[in-house]
């Protein structure tokens, strides 16, 4: 069986491929690019958990980027993310899974997955968009797409799910600053709230 994962270098990401690698799955995981500023150093931190992971399991395969246009980055990229409703951006999960939709074509998986947990309500981050976009999903082929953490608290998948020694790889940051985390956006707070 193979996976798309839907990945950053942030702790639902990590857990999400850890996952899928404990059901033996063969992972491919997907960065994908759209113009934000935190973009560059958090795949910078992808990639060196991605080639740690490699190094240890068969069944992940390397980091697949691909590149997209959010018309939403410029004014996101001016804001400091303090707050969780501060970094809804607009259509951003159905963005990701058509990019994920297409590399499964490429490599010929039937699953994506993303590892939305439906703790703050948007949109595209709930039961029901999963529900509708499996059904537009599966007018192209037999794909699905799946939420395995759906329903959970952001401390119950680190606690089950999370790979302990990358805690420190782990770059969780909407505003870096010269390649740090800047301790004070909602992402930061959350790895503080982890340790």
């Amino acid at each position: 069986m193979k996976v798309i994962t839907l990945v950053s270098s942030g702790f639902d990401s990590i857990s999400l491929i850890r996952y899928y690698l404990d059901k033996n799955y063969e992972v491919y995981p997907l960065y994908v690019k759209a113009g934000f500023k935190w973009e560059d150093t958090e795949l910078n931190h992808l990639e060196d958990i991605i080639n740690y992971l490699k190094s240890k399991y068969d069944n992940i395969k390397s980091l697949k980027t691909a590149n997209t246009y959010n018309d939403f980055f410029i004014d996101f990229n001016k804001r400091d993310f303090i707050e969780d409703e501060d970094v809804n951006i607009p259509f951003r999960n159905l963005e990701l899974l058509v990019e994920g939709l297409k590399y499964a074509y490429m490599v010929k998986a039937n699953t994506i997955s993303l590892g939305i947990m439906g703790l703050v309500n948007f949109e595209d981050n709930n039961e029901t968009f999963l529900k509708a976009i499996n059904q537009v999903f599966s007018m192209y082929g037999d794909y699905k797409v799946e939420a395995p953490f759906l329903g959970m608290s952001k401390k119950d998948v680190f606690n089950k799910y999370f790979i302990r020694e990358l805690f420190d790889k782990a770059f969780c940051c909407m505003n870096p600053i010269n390649g740090k985390e800047c301790g004070l956006c909602s992402k930061c707070k959350e790895k503080e709230l982890l340790k």
